[in-house]
């Protein structure tokens, strides 16, 4: 049997959100009530394939919009850590609302990658519906029919998809129609970036939706789908929960709370 490569994960953490109404967070939720809000990461993978780059953020000027503080350009944190944004070769997009495929030209250089279905869903009759549209931007949008015509962006379209070895995307739906998560193995084993698949820890342990979802059903399979992924909490990254920080180190006290070393058992105690 062939050993799988050994890949390096990093979070990017460039914007948080102190509170936000429980109402806002979750179905059902108390709109009175105020709650931990959310912490804004993408990702970055090191191996033998090179470097992927997962999600670009949102662009600073929706830094202000629900309470969100903007701590530096995902792509200024990226070139801090040691990897030149203008060389990266491949960004992986696990979907395409507005805090995910942000700053998409900081990558002049990259192809991207995101679900068939997600690309369907944001340029077809969905986006007709105004309870779709709310956690996407027209720009973005038109950001990525433009890498499209200039062939630097290509789709997925199988389930469970295959980006190198030791890579895996697969499709779960539930809060967009493309929404896919990342499997990925590194030196603890398979771990998985949940994007917003998970947004926060409770979702899994309590299988308590999130507020925005185009599915709610597919939603609620896809933390049952994650947590087996995963393999447990400790190897599942949420995709916004300030847990995440909590619980990971910094990759160095110059980079502390920005980078985050995902590649340890994180201390959850």
């Amino acid at each position: 049997m062939t050993e799988l490569p050994i890949h390096e994960v990093y979070a990017i953490r460039y914007a948080t959100q102190p509170e936000r109404p429980e109402g806002a967070t979750f179905l059902g939720g108390d709109p009175s009530k105020m709650i931990r809000g959310l912490d804004f990461f993408t990702y970055v993978i090191k191996g033998p394939n090179g470097i992927f780059v997962v999600d670009t953020g949102f662009n600073a000027d929706l830094s202000g919009d629900g309470g969100r503080n903007f701590l530096e350009e995902p792509s200024e944190i990226i070139n801090k850590f040691g990897i030149d944004p203008k060389t990266v070769n491949k960004v992986l997009l696990t979907h395409a609302h507005f805090d995910h495929v942000g700053n998409l030209d900081h990558y002049p250089q990259a192809e991207f990658s995101i679900h068939v279905d997600e690309m369907n869903s944001i340029t077809g009759p969905d986006i007709t519906y105004a309870p779709f549209r709310i956690a996407y931007h027209e720009r973005d949008t038109q950001k990525l029919i433009n890498l499209l015509y200039e062939e630097r962006l290509s789709f997925y379209t199988e389930t469970v998809n295959q980006v190198a070895p030791g890579i895996e995307f697969h499709l779960v739906g539930g809060h967009s129609r493309g929404q896919m998560i990342l499997r990925v193995h590194t030196k603890r084993g398979w771990i998985l970036l949940a994007s917003d698949a998970v947004h926060l820890y409770e979702e899994v342990e309590t299988e308590r939706p999130f507020a925005i979802f185009h599915d709610l059903q597919k939603m609620i399979e896809g933390y049952r789908i994650s947590v087996q992924l995963a393999g447990g909490i400790d190897r599942l990254i949420s995709g916004h929960d300030p847990l995440v920080t909590d619980w990971y180190p910094a990759v160095s006290n110059e980079l502390k709370g920005k980078v985050l070393d995902l590649n340890l058992k994180p201390e959850m105690n």
